[in-house]
């Protein structure tokens, strides 16, 4: 043909018709082998065709009919807009110039109605289905009854309602749908080529049907139907793959319903089949490998054979690699491989996995323009995966997000919608998601609200009806469980009453079975904490073990079924004292941390109750293993993934958890254990961060290749720990780098953990970085013993690591956890009274808080300073010379925050009862065991060498104006040479001039005002001229020379009362940094105290220029301050202690 155009010269009356004749021949090549080249061949002589074609031939129209239908063929493999678009002018020209009455009119309407509803369909514009609709009706009205043309419009304008259907979901449109697509087939005989295309159409209408009312008739017609199609079309035929892809369709969406394992078999079969039979570069082979990787997908949620999953993914990613960028489909691939994703992470808990998932979705949000009838379905999708992401990971961000997701996903999606019910469930286990977080009523009672919408929308039968119900259940047991005081009796019937029909609504092997029985075992379980019938926790008791059996090992939801299981048992053992019951709910908790996949928290929490129960009922020994489990665990909840804020989230539930495991462990004389458990327990976060810092010279020596990665990534890890990603996030660009970041920082903790892992196999590193054994620990003592104070519920006892024996264990019997909480609790009540804990003014109403704050320090001297220098009097003085001994405090819980340095009895009557611990001892502050070791590796400072001071001053205005800051500035600079001082004050003492200078100086001091943030501790805050420098800044920071920092601002060692056991504050900030040695206060002070304790600490510290014998006077910054501090008692008067306690010095 192609040569006979060719000897066809311009001109020649047949040349139009020759190339129109051409391009119709390339076009159905194309459509049998999917060549792109034919269909460029077919557009290309097509268009000629029409060219050469002047207006008012009677082929014009015809001509530009054919055009039109082959830039729709294009558009279908391409998805590329402009295709469309062409194909709706040029088949509306076709039309146009086609009058009333031709017989080819009511062709070139269907063809035009088809090109509008491939427009929809991409982008979702309301009115092109409508003119589809419209166009289609005209052209069956046109066509009298035995045309043979009929079918094939009758079939186009049930297509054409079958995807208006699918946008707004009106009953109407699929009722319409196959009324007239069930008159196509009527009308076509089995003979007919096009009989099992119709077949095929009718057969997806049933399928929606079927989905929107859940009507099983529909579901049995369109497998029925789908099976004439594939039967009436032989082998080899091009239309052979689309009838078996849409058999599959059905087979896994019967399966999805009564769950027979011979339906999904099925699906896999022929959807297969599908594939093989459609060469690759196919335009549908990208969609039939997507169907394929659906069934697989199904076939893993029913079973969990990972094969199926990994096969799922793997189609998937072929789907979405053979889609070009602008195709029409990209974002259904997207999306569809993101659920994959997802699926795998509900199964396995790899965090990868729905990382990828949100990744994915997010990408077809992207791509899916603003009234797109499939934006709505891919709004709900990311907001889905989100919600999975906060399960594991508990941002916060995330299930914002979730919310806001669906809302959209809910607003957008038309009432009588086939999807509006889903997207209202989902919408409501996103709000009781963020109830159990944040505890609001209204999240609580939104989820009922929009949980019951789902389920009011749902006809009986539908086979999503169940899953609607269990999650009603699950929102009103919340709101029982949060609110008992608002919640009613009915509430509790009702949820019961929901999860039993969720329960008997679902086949026995099906998916969600167990989940739905561990949420029927939850509500008889809170109807039994109500009511306390026996045989509700019976059948809880039953449902659950019922959950537990039909979950495989290595399910990620594995540990919360186990774990609820545990909790029912210990429930009846309360009511029965049964020890049966004891044992197994033990069993149950310990099986549920062994379940490696399930999410960490979930672990953490079975752990923790398996050692309540065993410290309760079992031997110390049994106790003892459950707290072993539990500290390794808590690197997963307390995660380098996370931000240090996040971190911080989960730290306040963990710190009692480690002092009742240190208590268990002191209670069997195992001293070592209880010391390596409180140093593992305590400063969590500060031990990470110098983690990343750890020196890495052996291993660079050995090995240097993996120790270059590793450092490279830790100091990555290091900035992205701090970052401050999550506040102020407002549009969607921050969004999409927020995510972008966060996604990145939780890779960087999975390449460090896994190079830490290879490290560890290496010869000679198997103990690299792992936690610390006593007899690392116990070169902390060697300036003197380092006193422990471990307070728990049930009691208090002091561990003392001693430099040359062994642990000497004194017990405290007068103080448990709620007496130290109580003195904790005092002593701000005094301080906030004397005006103290308000920023610094003057003058301090301090009368107010001393008598208070004497009987704390008179309690703390009878009741733990006396008892523990007793027990080391022996050996406090071995090495100590002419001077006074000196003690390091390491406390727990509320010991944290009280003033051990200060303890001692003042004001008696008869003067020689007077005694304080300052007498005997000089005191320090550790935050942990390792600190004083990492400060001691540094080499020991030289005290001939004058050490240069940095001087940062910010006298402040106004209210906050600091009077004496002026005076405590030139004291300093009386004990230094200018040569070895710089001075940083008002405009030039900004962040970065600060933070650019600490590097170059060995002793840094902030005279300005200090500002602990109690809500968000790592906002603590030095106030310099142009912004705060706060913690999570100068966390970045690592120092090499650095030997003393003096904060000489109020409020720089206070701490977070939530977080006794992390010291969030400004003095541990600086330890963390690189300072080995902190001069720092408890609470406000008096703003003329600063300049006197600068002057003697300085003098005690550097010696005076002018004194030749300076040298000797030298003192180490913890003596220096104890002098400086005694001289400021005696000027203000030791019955005065706001004015002088708060001093304090941290390290070694």
């Amino acid at each position: 043909m192609e040569e006979v155009i060719k000897l066809t010269p311009d001109g020649h009356p047949k040349k139009a018709g020759r190339l129109s004749n051409l391009g119709n021949a390339f076009h159905n090549r194309f459509e049998h082998v999917g060549e792109l080249g034919d269909i460029e061949n077919a557009i290309l002589a097509k268009q000629q065709a029409v060219d050469l074609t002047p207006d008012g031939h009677a082929n014009k129209a015809a001509w530009l009919n054919n055009l039109g239908n082959a830039f729709q063929s294009r558009f279908e493999h391409l998805g590329e807009l402009r295709n469309i678009e062409n194909a709706i002018l040029v088949n509306q020209q076709a039309v146009d110039l086609t009058p009333d009455g031709d017989a080819h009119k009511a062709a070139f309407l269907s063809n035009l109605g088809k090109a509008l509803q491939m427009q929809f369909e991409h982008l979702g514009e309301l009115r092109d289905i409508e003119n589809a609709i419209l166009v289609n009706q005209q052209a069956v009205d046109l066509t009298p009854d035995g045309h043979p043309y009929k079918a094939g419009f009758l079939n186009n304008l049930g297509n054409a309602f079958q995807s208006r259907f699918k946008h707004l979901g009106r009953l109407r449109d699929i009722e319409n749908a196959i009324l007239v697509s069930q008159q196509a087939v009527d009308l076509t005989p089995d003979s007919h080529a096009h009989k099992a295309t119709l077949l095929l159409n009718l057969g997806n209408a049933f399928l929606m049907q079927f989905e929107h009312l859940g009507e099983l008739r529909d579901i049995e017609n369109a497998i029925l139907v789908n099976q004439q199609a594939v039967g009436l079309t032989p082998d080899g035929h091009a239309a052979k793959a689309t009838q078996l892809n849409s058999l599959g369709i059905a087979f896994q969406i019967r399966f999805e319903h009564l769950c027979e394992l011979r339906d999904i078999e099925n699906a896999i079969l022929v959807s297969q089949q599908a594939v093989d039979l459609t060469p690759d570069g196919h335009p549908h082979k990208a969609g039939l490998l997507n169907n394929l990787g659906n069934a697989f997908q199904s076939q893993f949620e029913h079973l969990g054979d990972l094969g199926d999953m990994e096969n799922a993914i793997l189609v998937k990613q072929q789907a979405l690699n053979l889609t070009p960028d602008g195709h029409a489909d990209k974002p259904l691939q997207l999306s569809n491989l993101g659920n994959a994703f997802q699926s795998r992470f509900e199964h396995l808990g790899e965090l990868q996995d729905i990382e990828n998932a949100i990744l994915e979705k997010q990408k077809a949000v992207d791509l899916t323009p603003d009234g797109h009838a499939h934006k709505a379905g891919y709004l709900g999708d990311l907001g889905n995966a989100f919600c999975y992401r906060f399960k594991c990971l508990g941002e916060l961000r995330d299930i914002e997000n979730a919310i806001l997701f669906m809302r959209q996903a809910v607003d957008l999606t038309p009432d009588g919608h086939a999807n509006k019910a889903a997207r209202f469930t989902n919408l409501g286990n996103a709000f009781r998601n963020r109830f159990k977080c944040l505890g609001e009523l209204e999240d609580i009672e939104n989820a009922i609200l929009v949980n019951q919408k789902a389920v009011d929308l749902t006809p009986d039968g539908h086979p999503h009806k169940a899953g609607y119900l269990n999650n009603l259940g699950n929102a009103l047991i919340s709101f029982i469980h949060r609110f008992e005081c608002l919640g009613e009796v009915g509430d509790l019937e009702n949820a019961i009453l929901v999860n039993q029909q969720a329960v008997d609504l679902t086949p026995a092997d099906h998916a969600q079975k167990a989940l739905f029985l561990n949420n029927l075992g939850n509500a008889f379980h809170s109807r039994f904490e109500c009511f306390g019938e026996l045989r509700d926790i019976e059948n809880a008791i039953l449902v659950k073990q019922q959950a537990v059996a039909s979950t495989p090992d290595g399910h990620a939801h594995k540990a919360v079924f186990l774990s609820n299981l545990g909790n029912a048992l210990s429930l009846r053992f309360q009511r029965l004292g049964k020890l049966r019951d004891i044992t197994e709910a033990i069993l149950a908790y310990k099986q549920a941390t062994e379940n490696t996949s399930s999410d960490p928290f979930a672990r953490y929490d079975a752990a923790c109750r398996w050692a309540i129960l065993c410290s309760q009922h079992q031997s110390p020994s049994s106790a003892l293993d459950a707290y072993t489990v539990i500290l390794e665990l808590i690197p997963q909840v307390v995660w380098f993934g996370q931000t240090v804020y996040r971190r911080y989230e989960e730290l306040p539930k963990i710190g009692r958890t480690i002092n009742a495991a240190a208590a268990m462990a002191i209670s069997v004389g195992d001293l070592t254990r209880a010391v390596e458990w409180l140093e593992e327990g305590r400063s969590i976060v500060w031990k990470q961060i110098l983690q990343l810092r750890t020196p890495l010279d052996e291993l660079c020596q050995q090995y240097p290749d993996i120790a270059n990665e590793l450092s490279e990534v830790s100091l990555a890890l290091n900035t992205a720990g701090t970052s401050t990603r999550f506040q102020n996030i407002d549009s969607e660009t921050k969004h999409k780098s927020v995510e972008e970041e966060a996604q990145n920082h939780r890779k960087l903790a999975a390449q460090y953990e896994e190079l830490i892992q290879q490290i560890r196999e290496l010869n000679g590193f198997g103990s690299f970085l792992r936690p610390k054994k006593f007899s690392e620990l116990a070169p902390a003592a060697r300036n003197g013993p380092v006193v422990i104070i471990n307070v728990h519920d049930s009691g208090c006892d002091a561990l003392i690591v001693c430099p040359s024996t062994n642990i000497i264990h004194v017990s405290l019997p007068m103080f448990s956890y709620g007496e130290a909480a109580k003195m904790h609790s005092d002593l701000i009540s005094s301080l906030k009274a004397g005006g103290v804990r308000e920023p610094c003014q003057n003058p301090m109403n301090y009368e107010v808080s001393t008598f208070i704050l004497n009987e704390i320090l008179g309690k703390l001297w009878v009741f733990v300073a006396q008892p523990l220098l007793s027990a080391v009097e022996g050996i406090l003085y071995e090495n100590t010379h002419d001077s006074l001994p000196h003690i390091t405090w390491c406390a727990t819980g509320a010991f944290a925050f009280l003033p051990l340095h200060a303890a001692g009895i003042y004001g008696s009557d008869d003067p020689k009862k007077n005694v304080n611990i300052s007498d005997f001892v000089v005191s320090s502050y550790t935050t942990t065991l390792t600190t004083m070791l990492g400060s001691g590796s540094k080499p020991k400072q030289d005290l001939t060498k004058t050490p240069s001071v940095l001087i940062v001053s910010q006298p402040g205005t106004g209210k906050e104006f600091l009077p004496s800051v002026a005076q405590e500035v030139e004291v300093i600079q009386y004990h230094t040479s200018p040569g070895h001082t710089c001075h940083l004050t008002h405009e030039s003492a900004t962040v970065r001039a600060v933070q650019d200078a600490m590097h170059k100086h060995e002793i840094i001091h902030f005279a300005c005002h200090g500002i602990q943030d109690i809500e968000n501790p790592l906002n603590s805050a030095f106030a310099l001229y142009d912004g705060r420098l706060d913690l999570s800044t100068l966390m970045k920071l690592s120092l090499e020379n650095a030997e003393l920092a003096v904060l000489s601002a109020c409020e720089t060692a206070t701490g977070d009362e939530k977080l006794p056991e992390e010291a969030v504050h400004l003095a541990a900030g600086m330890l963390a940094v690189g300072y080995p040695s902190v001069i720092a206060t408890m609470w406000s002070i008096c703003d003329p105290d600063a300049p006197l304790i600068a002057d003697k600490v300085y003098a005690n510290l550097l010696g005076h220029l002018d004194n030749s014998e300076s040298q000797k006077a030298k003192l180490t910054p913890a003596y220096a301050l104890h002098e400086a501090v005694k001289h400021l008692q005696r000027e203000v008067g030791e019955m005065n202690f706001v004015r002088w306690v708060p001093f304090i010095h941290l390290g070694v």
